[in-house]
């Protein structure tokens, strides 16, 4: 108890024992003198009181009260703010499925915040949040239910990271604390995740900060409310996706600034929300069976889209999983290729360029399968007018296609624009698939505009039918090695995953053997098969065989062993991947590469005969045409550079990558034309006019300009030979000269099958007069040949001479004039005046023709029979005719 305060009217009236009390007690009172009137100054007057209070009432008094006011702060605190731990916040470390407490002396060993000298730190208004004891038992209730995959995740040494930035937003909004904390609080609620504790800090003048612990991580952002922008991050080490939580932070955040007016007096422009999503930390090594390529995210949609912050627009459009695959489908607005203004004026500007261009201006779609990318809106006509055409060109005549996948449709589209289809079969195992693209990728399958398509879907399209299954085991079951259960088509296009996809469906797409066997049986005699192979090559690649393209060279490996006939390898850039894509087609016949070289000009014309107009009058085809079929025709340096990498290098890969410099070559000064010496009917013959020394060359520089009469081109001549035989009386001159021309070209020149069918190259200087050594007299030519005239087997055609197509060779390919116009040297040393002879077996291009030119060539060797220029220049000098040189 206080001892209790005494009062007296003066000082005088006081009881004489206290008075007279001791200094002590003097000492431990106090007199408090209450003045009631007073007329003179140090008098006393009638009504003054004296009050006398002790020390311990005074300690006591000051104690009560601060006991009361910090008794009423506690309780408001709590009112206000929630039941808190004032002195200590619990702090639990997850271990299983326990939560430990740390102690308090523990906590009490953290650090003390340090502000660097010189730096002012802005005044704010803090509010706390934590989680209490009950919460905690709940959460470790909860944690135990995890799923074993989620749980894993969870411990993992790795996380997502979630980056959002929004502008446009409320400003009344961005600066209101509680308003935020409570959108917070929502998002972690909404997103189906665990909060421990939060706190804000509201700063001055404006803007507020909060950052959020969760079970899982934490988020955290901060707002400027004067510039309408608030930035938030959300990190979480859970195994659920936060792609999903998007649309709930554009729900709880991105407010519309309704109250602000825009430039001249328009609408406030509505809230627009950039983000970017990333992994974190480490899978690999620390998850048993974590394999990178099952997670789409480590594909390109999350390398190349998701991490990307800087895109206009990057909205998800779908987002499922099927049966087979992970289908994502985006919206996306590149700054770097158009602009989401642009994309706003073609919708609303009427006089701008935009708006009577919209297409220009679309955003764009892109389609991925467990995350890697297949096709875009501003890609799907290169990539699959790419994909379809050069194979239905090289085809003379394509009625049935089947599809191997394709489920986007377009594949099916640009088949439909022919119209010598009558029927398409496409078999696609993924269902789906097909139907989440006819929803969101209608594009992609609209045959309205094509004259020829009897429906506004391809998939409805009457030539068109749909399988539902795996394409594997359709074609097996059909055109197995024992089977052949249905109609051959002409052209079977493969529009599936890449080859190198880590994907189990793709192994038995194209590594099994009776499945590549199962396709070459399904196809006619002129049958053509085309897939697409991914990514192209580069220079800096190492050997098909042993680098990450091995899967191609396995998959072309058996194309080849099936008993495909030639094969080409063909790059288009412009599909929107992120590197030149590549393509490959197969013919069944060789003789299929005739049209695959065939020139611009008869392209051109097929182009116009065989494709459908369009209803609108616009191009049928955006990028495929005749100067691109050139292009196609000839593959890539890389290509050939990778295919010389091997450890079993080809041949042709030392012989025809150019010249060598140091190579002897001999100039035309030293060669001289005359009467040969071989015989009686040899005609002209090529001398050396100096001496030759073994394994040189003649003329490079004139050779590789020697002349070239294509497939098409002899056909031509053939054709009006044949027509004008046919009208004789009429056309008489018309045949003599066309007998020249003819006559010329299989006199003096060499045939070959290189091009698919005969085609001639004929030497543009006197080279041309070389003439056959009989009996293996010859000095110029190939230095391995040992084969004669009369050595030989006339039934059996050597395959070392002819002239004939390679399966597969890029140097062939690139380097074809150089194969036709050089690469023989002399044999040995050749002296002055000695006739330079050559091997004519090696001209035999066509193996039906083995037979009658070996024969042929016994007979001018044994002085039998003439040649063909000396045959013809007699018959005509009979007929009066005179068209020798």
């Amino acid at each position: 108890m206080c001892p209790p305060a005494h009062g007296y009217k003066d000082l005088n009236e006081r009881p004489r024992s206290q008075s007279n009390s001791s200094t002590e007690d003097v000492t431990d009172s106090a007199y408090i003198s209450v003045p009631q009137a007073s007329n003179k100054i140090g008098a006393m007057e009638p009504g003054r009181f004296l009050i006398k209070l002790t020390r311990q009432f005074i300690v006591c008094t000051f104690l009560l009260t601060a006991s009361f006011a910090f008794s009423i702060g506690v309780i408001s605190r709590i009112i206000l703010l929630g039941r808190v731990h004032l002195y200590h916040v619990p702090t639990a470390i997850h271990t299983g499925s326990t939560i430990h407490d740390l102690s308090r002396q523990d906590q009490f060993q953290l650090p003390t915040r340090v502000v660097i000298d010189g730096k002012e730190v802005s005044h704010t208004a803090f509010t706390m949040k934590t989680a209490q004891q009950e919460a905690e038992k709940e959460i470790t209730n909860k944690s135990s239910t995890f799923g074993t995959a989620v749980a894993d995740e969870l411990h993992l040494p790795a996380g997502q990271h979630l980056l959002v930035d929004i502008k446009h937003v409320a400003s009344n909004f961005l600066n209101s604390e509680v308003r935020l904390a409570q959108a917070m609080v929502d998002l972690i609620n909404d997103s189906k995740l665990t909060l421990l504790s939060y706190h804000c800090h509201s700063l001055v003048p404006m803007g507020v900060s909060c950052a959020g612990v969760l079970l899982e991580s934490h988020v955290t952002f901060h707002t400027w409310p004067k510039e309408g922008v608030i930035a938030m991050d959300l990190f979480t080490c859970g195994a659920d996706p936060l792609i999903p939580v998007l649309p709930v932070i554009k729900k709880l955040f991105a407010i519309p600034n309704h109250d602000a007016v825009g430039e001249n007096d328009e609408e406030p422009p509505e809230p627009t929300m950039l983000w970017s999503h990333k992994l974190r930390g480490f899978r690999q090594g620390f998850s048993p069976n974590y394999k990178p390529h099952e997670n789409p995210l480590e594909q390109d949609l999350g390398i190349d889209f998701l991490r990307k912050r800087d895109f206009d627009m990057k909205v998800s459009l779908v987002s499922e999983e099927t049966e087979y695959q992970n289908v994502d489908i985006y919206e996306l607005i590149d700054p770097q290729v158009r602009s989401l203004a642009s994309h706003e004026r073609s919708l609303s500007d009427a006089d701008s360029y935009e708006f009577h261009h919209p297409d220009l201006y679309k955003p764009d779609k892109v389609l991925f399968l467990d995350g890697v990318r297949q096709s875009s809106l501003y890609g799907d006509a290169a990539y699959h007018e790419a994909l379809v055409h050069p194979a239905m060109m090289v085809h003379p005549n394509p009625k049935r296609v089947a599809i191997i996948g394709g489920g986007e449709g377009a594949t099916l589209r640009e088949i439909l624009k022919h119209k010598t289809v009558e029927d398409v079969m496409m078999v696609e195992i993924d269902q789906e698939l097909v139907e989440l693209c006819e929803e969101h990728l209608g594009e992609w399958s609209n045959c309205s505009d094509i004259v020829g398509s009897d429906a506004d879907s391809c998939f409805d399209d009457s030539r068109a039918s749909v399988v539902f299954e795996d394409a594997f085991k359709w074609f097996i079951d059909r055109f197995g090695k024992d089977e052949n259960k249905e109609e051959t088509f002409d052209v079977i296009i493969m529009d599936a995953l890449d080859p190198d996809a880590f994907v189990a469906i793709v192994g038995s797409l194209y590594k099994d053997n009776h499945f590549v066997e199962s396709l070459f049986n399904g196809l006619s005699e002129e049958g053509v098969f085309v897939v697409q192979l991914g990514e192209s090559n580069t220079i800096d690649d190492p050997s098909a065989e042993m680098g990450p393209a091995r899967d191609k060279a396995n998959m072309m490996e058996a194309l080849k062993n099936a008993g495909f006939e030639s094969m080409h390898i063909y790059d288009e850039g412009h599909s929107h991947f992120s590197a030149p894509w590549s393509y490959l087609v197969c013919f069944k016949d060789s003789k299929s590469r005739a049209s695959w070289y065939k020139t611009a000009a008869e392209i051109d014309i097929e182009l116009r005969k065989r494709m459908d107009r369009t209803k609108s009058g616009k191009p049928a085809l955006l990028y495929f045409d005749a100067p691109t079929m050139i292009r196609y025709q000839m593959p890539s340096k890389a290509d050939e550079t990778i295919y010389c990498r091997g450890e079993n290098k080809p041949w042709e890969c030392e012989d025809y990558r150019g010249i060598d410099p140091e190579f002897v070559n001999i100039p035309s000064s030293d060669l001289e034309a005359r009467k040969s010496t071989v015989g009686e009917f040899a005609g002209r013959g090529l001398f050396a006019a100096h001496d030759i020394p073994y394994d040189s060359s003649l003329v490079m520089n004139i050779g590789v300009k020697a002349f070239h009469i294509l497939p098409s081109t002899w056909s031509v001549i053939e054709d009006l030979h044949g027509w004008a035989d046919e009208n004789d009386g009429n056309f008489a001159s018309v045949k003599n000269e066309l007998s020249s021309v003819s006559t010329f070209t299989t006199g003096y020149g060499y045939m070959a099958t290189l091009l698919g069918k005969n085609h001639f190259t004929v030497d543009a200087w006197i080279t041309t007069f070389c003439n056959h050594g009989c009996n293996g007299t010859y000095n110029y030519g190939d230095n391995g040949d040992e084969f004669t005239e009369m050595n030989v087997d006339l039934d059996h055609a050597l395959d070392d001479v002819l002239n004939t197509a390679h399966v597969w060779s890029p140097i062939i390919e690139r380097h074809l004039r150089q194969v036709l116009g050089v690469g023989d040297a002399t044999t040995r040393d050749i002296k002055k005046g000695e006739e330079i002879l050559c091997n004519y077996l090696s001209f035999i291009g066509d193996p039906k023709d083995w037979k009658e030119e070996v024969t042929s060539l016994r007979g001018q060797c044994a002085g039998e029979t003439m040649g063909e220029i000396t045959q013809y220049e007699i018959e005509t000098d009979n007929d009066g005719i005179v068209l020798t040189n």
